[in-house]
């Protein structure tokens, strides 16, 4: 298995001849290795969804080689613009019931944007724009497996990505090799949106329903967790009972946070397994979220990736 090459937050990206623009997706990063007669898919952690995307079958019809692994993201389409809170609904489905009915309920797609290896030869140390260039041979489009597009120009592809309503933007040196589960120079990312990833590492009673009131939330510096606030909203019934019998197995008696050894009353700390997606308005000098919105938990991703 091969980990996902990871992208640089940028406040501005670069621009010039030497760099392709994406539009950066909102949704699930996944290989998939795919044979005439098999697909295997995977997150960034490695983890194996092959059973959640049944409509992925189709990947080995599409097929222009032999075998490949590709690199891409898995989306669901919410009026036209991914939307990662519509695809929670398939990301954590186990029963082949539920997922086979999702199926047409939150349809998705695969946007492939590289190709890491091609009939047995790896292409990691290939230019980028040479594996681009294999990628549009060797993979015909389908139902729901696209390629997906990149710009020369910075400007209109920031423009256009603010104005369809996208995430954001990703630069990449045309020449820049794959790094597997590096986060290099050569791949910049720009979020119109405050949001990432955070450690669960507690929670603190409230007026909601199972006594929920809010989430104690984290990131890592070296080994260490720090805190980074409380996140209140963006919950319902159905999301508060989920994440409390998520919380049954995780209990713990202290705190896991380096930077907050004690909680106030009504706090419950949990082993910092859980990984949330959270957006908010900005990150105070004291390293705390001002305005954090729970959006859905992301089982495709380690605590420990968890880092501002």
């Amino acid at each position: 298995m091969i980990s996902p090459m990871l992208s640089k937050p940028a406040e501005r990206l670069p621009s010039g001849s030497g760099y392709l623009y994406e539009i950066k997706l909102d949704g699930q990063r996944t290989i998939a290795e795919v044979t005439k007669r098999s697909t295997l898919l995977y997150t960034r952690n490695l983890r194996n969804v092959t059973v959640k995307y049944p409509e992925l079958a189709e990947l080995p019809d599409c097929l222009q080689c032999k075998n490949a692994i590709f690199d891409g993201e898995i989306i669901a389409l919410e009026n036209g613009i991914p939307s990662f809170e519509l695809l929670q609904h398939r990301m954590n489905l186990s029963d082949a019931r539920v997922i086979r009915a999702s199926v047409e309920k939150v349809p998705i797609i695969y946007y492939v944007f590289d190709l890491l290896e091609l009939d047995g030869r790896s292409l990691l140390r290939v230019p980028l724009t040479q594996r681009k260039e294999l990628l549009a041979k060797n993979l015909q489009p389908g139902e729901v497996v696209k390629l997906l597009p990149f710009f020369d120009s910075r400007d209109v592809t920031l423009r256009k990505a603010l104005d369809f309503g996208y995430e954001g933007v990703v630069a990449k040196k045309r020449d820049s090799l794959y790094y597997p589960g590096q986060r290099t120079d050569s791949w910049l990312k720009q979020k119109f949106q405050q949001r990432d990833s955070f450690v669960i590492g507690g929670w603190l009673e409230g007026g909601r329903s199972r006594n929920f009131g809010s989430l104690l939330i984290g990131t890592y510096q070296g080994k260490k967790l720090h805190f980074r606030g409380r996140a209140g909203t963006g919950f319902n019934d159905s999301t508060i009972s989920m994440l409390m019998d998520s919380f049954e197995k995780l209990k713990s008696t202290k705190s896991p946070f380096e930077d907050l050894p004690q909680g106030p009353k009504g706090t419950h700390w949990l082993k910092p397994k859980l990984v949330a997606d959270i957006k908010f308005k900005e990150i105070t000098k004291a390293g705390i979220l001002r305005s954090p919105v729970y959006l859905g938990l992301r089982n495709d991703l380690r605590p420990e990736d968890c880092t501002l």
